[in-house]
């Protein structure tokens, strides 16, 4: 991204080159070498707030000799360019708009092994999704599994890379997003003006979909928000505990088989209708808009939080 040169960025380059009156020479920017702060992550620090992740400007970027905190450099006579593929001012603010869970404050795609060591392909088939995601242009993602497979820490990752490309993104549990649209309505505001940074968003993750009671009311808020981004064109990644294909009374012998082993009180208190399909969970119409939009993965192996 370039943009035109001011007058002021001309003299404090030409101040920065040492050549009064002469055109500042492109020079590589002091955030392009590694900084012990914010290491990789080019002029930004990520740190654990109360409940998400904080990310502020690195102070690399104040004390840059070229740019002097404004993140730009010369790129020839007339035209000035960005440090970095991203501006790092941006980038704090998209991440501190996602609201990452904290948990996942040290999720990082370059750490990802997969969910499975049993199905490599399966990160494969993600890894091959990520690298052609083009907001409002290729597919989503639906993610189905039982729970301790890594998905929350998978979206989390995802969130963090997004953001550091310039893409707005907004992380978000079900549960807790039903929870926000419901206080808001409560406080007599617009629940469809709730919607709204959910709607506009480039990307919207969604954890633990269909987690909840499902109530009418649940379900309403969740098909407009689903049906108003499928209209738009406009990326959801999702990921639920719920499988997304297969009889409920199928799929509860399947979970059963998965906990026997690990916790025989809690196999004991399940029942056919404890994991029932997805579409079951949320209806069909926003089923249907999800996987048409999605790529579906299906993930499946041993809990890792009892490993």
């Amino acid at each position: 991204m370039s943009v035109n040169i001011t007058d002021s960025i001309q003299r404090r380059l030409t101040r920065i080159a040492g050549v009064p009156g002469a055109h500042a020479k492109p020079a590589a920017c002091g955030l392009l070498a590694t900084c012990p702060h914010c290491a990789s992550h080019k002029g930004v620090q990520l740190e654990a707030g109360s409940s998400t992740v904080v990310a502020s400007l690195c102070r690399c970027v104040e004390n840059c000799s070229l740019c002097g905190g404004s993140c730009m450099k010369p790129s020839n006579d007339n035209v000035v360019a960005f440090c970095t593929a991203t501006n790092p001012r941006k980038v704090v603010g998209l991440i501190n708009e996602a609201r990452i869970p904290v948990r996942y404050l040290g999720a990082d795609l370059a750490k990802f092994e997969g969910f499975s060591s049993k199905e490599p392909l399966q990160k494969t088939t993600v890894a091959n999704w990520l690298r052609t995601l083009q907001p409002g242009k290729s597919s989503g993602l639906l993610l189905s599994g039982p729970v301790g497979m890594g998905k929350s820490w998978f979206l989390a990752a995802v969130a963090k890379h997004l953001a550091f490309q310039g893409i707005s993104v907004r992380y978000a549990d079900f549960f807790q997003l039903v929870h926000e649209l419901r206080d808001a309505y409560s406080k007599e505001r617009s629940d469809k003006s709730s919607l709204v940074p959910f709607q506009q968003v480039d990307v919207l993750i969604i954890d633990e979909l269909g987690k909840g009671r499902n109530s009418e009311w649940e379900l309403s808020v969740a098909d407009s928000l689903i049906s108003e981004r499928y209209n738009a064109n406009k990326c959801i990644i999702a990921a639920t505990n719920y499988p997304l294909s297969g009889s409920p009374e199928d799929n509860a012998k399947r979970e059963i088989n998965y906990l026997r082993a690990a916790d025989q009180a809690t196999t004991n208190q399940m029942n056919a209708n404890t994991f029932e399909p997805l579409s079951q969970r949320i209806g069909a119409r926003m089923f249907s808009r999800l996987s048409e939009n999605c790529v579906c993965i299906e993930v499946s192996g041993a809990d890792r939080r009892r490993r």
